[in-house]
């Protein structure tokens, strides 16, 4: 398929939030809110009990050192129960207070099981994915998170990342590839795009006749959408300056579609260990 051909922005009915304690999950309700209001999309919320957890404090090594004050203390089933109802609590009760404030519809589940799995089991329905590009372990909370790597890795679905303390916003970059995903991406930051604002697009231009033809594409159809361009190119020597120049930006939006040819793989990597900034990881969608 020539990304030329017309492909859709993803289509954005019903949102699943999964939520926990920490920073991370905050902002990524903030955020899930936010998209909810742009789509006027159904707004779901999950918080897992994760079994793992629980499984733990029947192991005879039932002991635990605190993240803050180093002591060792004894840790059982109903302690562990106990905390991760009281967390729950306030992740509903925060869910239901920022909804009130808006005329979204929206509604929490409270489930256990596997974290992944059961949050790929909820998103089955849903459209996009948004999560805490960390958990609650605080050895982590400036890098990807286990549960965020899985579910890049294994889950179908669009996915947003959101860090702690960052809102979408502008600068908002689309990093480009020729693809039917590409294409895809290409439409979903359109569709996301006020208008007057710039959109920055990352093009690749280590082979010349290949630059020179997918700027003409973007050229083009930023022309036929009367959008504003700003195209920046990188190869994959000098790509890490501009991941510099926007690291630690706590306003804006990064599209990346999902992919799939290994020689990209490292810069996907690249972006999602570096990028400060909300990461939205396009897929395409199954026929």
């Amino acid at each position: 398929m020539k990304v030329s051909e017309i492909k859709e922005p993803i289509c954005v009915e019903q949102i699943l939030v999964s939520l926990d304690s920490s920073t991370h999950s905050f902002a990524a309700l903030h955020a899930a809110i936010e998209l909810a209001r742009h789509y006027n999309a159904k707004l779901q919320g999950v918080f897992i009990e994760d079994i793992a957890l629980l499984n733990l404090a029947e192991m005879p090594f039932h002991q635990e050192v605190g993240e803050y004050t180093a002591i060792v203390r004894e840790i059982n089933t109903d302690s562990i129960t106990r905390g991760i109802f009281v967390q729950s609590r306030w992740v509903v009760r925060t869910f239901q207070k920022l909804i009130n404030q808006t005329n979204l519809t929206g509604e929490f589940f409270i489930l256990r099981g596997n974290v992944v799995k059961t949050i790929k089991q909820k998103s089955e329905n849903c459209d996009l994915l948004i999560i805490g590009k960390a958990g609650t372990n605080t050895l982590l909370r400036k890098k990807l998170g286990s549960t965020a790597r899985a579910l890049i890795r294994y889950h179908e679905k669009s996915i947003l990342l959101v860090e702690e303390e960052n809102r979408l916003g502008y600068p908002m970059i689309l990093f480009y590839e020729e693809s039917p995903v590409g294409k895809i991406s290409l439409e979903t930051t359109l569709d996301l795009l006020d208008e007057g604002e710039t959109l920055v697009i990352l093009v690749r231009d280590d082979n010349q006749e290949r630059f020179q033809n997918q700027r003409q594409t973007i050229s083009t159809w930023a022309s036929q959408n009367k959008i504003n361009i700003s195209i920046q190119t990188y190869t994959n020597r000098n790509f890490g300056r501009f991941i510099q120049r926007i690291k630690g930006l706590k306003e804006g939006l990064f599209i990346l579609p999902q992919i799939i040819e290994a020689e990209n793989q490292p810069l996907m990597k690249y972006c999602l260990e570096n990028i400060s900034l909300p990461i939205l990881i396009i897929r395409q969608p199954k026929e």
